[in-house]
Order: C-alpha cells, then sequence, then structure tokens
C-alpha cells in the first residue's frame, strides 16, 4: 500500500513538469516555443520550462524559445483561434503582440458574446421548464398562478429575443 502511494505520488509530481529529463537535455528550444506559442501559452512559460530542466542541469536557450514562440503566435493569434476560444467560454489572458492582438481579440469577443447569449437562452429554457412543470401541477392559489403565467410569458419573450440574436450572430 505504501508503495502503491509512492509510486501515484511521483506519478503526479513529474506529471507537473512541463518537460522531463530527456526532453531537457535534447530540446530543440525553439522548436519548444513553436508549439507553447501555437498553443496561446504565455511567456511565464518558459520559467516553468526552466524550473522543470534545472533538476538536469539545464537552462533553456532563451532566445531561441522567445524566437520560436513568437513566430508560434502567428498561427494562435488569429481572428478564428480568438472566435474559437471565446466561443468555447475559455478565458484569455492576453499574449497575442500587438500586431496581432486586435484581431485575435475582435474574434474572441464575437466568440464570447455567442457563449454568452447562448448560455443565458439554455438559463431561460431551463426556467421555461420549471415554470411549465408548476403551471401543469397546479398552483391552488389564483394571483400566483396569474405571476407564473406572466413569468412564463416574459421568459418566452425572451427565449425568442435571444433566439433570434443567436441566429443572427451566427449567419453573419
Amino acid at each position: 500500500m505504501l508503495r502503491a502511494s509512492a509510486v501515484l505520488i511521483a506519478a503526479i509530481v513529474s506529471g507537473c513538469a512541463s518537460l522531463d529529463r530527456g526532453e531537457c537535455l535534447n530540446a530543440n528550444w525553439y522548436a519548444i516555443g513553436l508549439e507553447d506559442g501555437a498553443r496561446g501559452q504565455p511567456l511565464e512559460r518558459l520559467g516553468t520550462h526552466r524550473r522543470a530542466c534545472a533538476e538536469y542541469g539545464v537552462a533553456p536557450d532563451a532566445e531561441r524559445y522567445v524566437a520560436g514562440r513568437n513566430e508560434g503566435l502567428k498561427s494562435f493569434c488569429t481572428y478564428e483561434r480568438g472566435y474559437s476560444l471565446g466561443r468555447g467560454g475559455q478565458s484569455y489572458a492576453g499574449g497575442c503582440p500587438a500586431d496581432l492582438a486586435a484581431g485575435f481579440q475582435s474574434g474572441y469577443q464575437r466568440g464570447r458574446e455567442l457563449y454568452d447569449l447562448q448560455r443565458r437562452f439554455n438559463e431561460v429554457q431551463s426556467q421555461i421548464a420549471r415554470s411549465k412543470a408548476l403551471l401543469k401541477d397546479g398552483v391552488p392559489n389564483p394571483r400566483q398562478r396569474a405571476a407564473e403565467v406572466e413569468r412564463l410569458e416574459d421568459l418566452t419573450r425572451e427565449s425568442a429575443q435571444l433566439e433570434a440574436s443567436i441566429q443572427g450572430m451566427t449567419q453573419r
């Protein structure tokens, strides 16, 4: 039992390292930077690599890494990638160079708007379902029933407006 726990802890700790021994010893820092840039990793990722490789006596070639990362960012910092990240509800912490940031952020903002609309639409649909179930089960108090019917009508209108907004954004 103790041995299994030790193996599990070692696996977890080594899983946290950005690079393993072989990768550190045979590192192509330009390629590592290129890959990190293409994934939109912040420059701080180099520090993570530095700490991982220090254990093996290897220091990253920062100049080669940054050159590769800058090249990789060209494929990450696009309108399409920004839109995809925003649409997926993911956060963006910056990192795109100024010459590429405007297109990326424009795509991100549009995707995020659509994500937020879809999320609100789903919430409204859930509220509509709860309201219908409540009315179906019967609300004995006439005032409460009337208020619930009015609430359902409001939610239905909001749902239609949200659906139209979503349709409009996806057709542009």
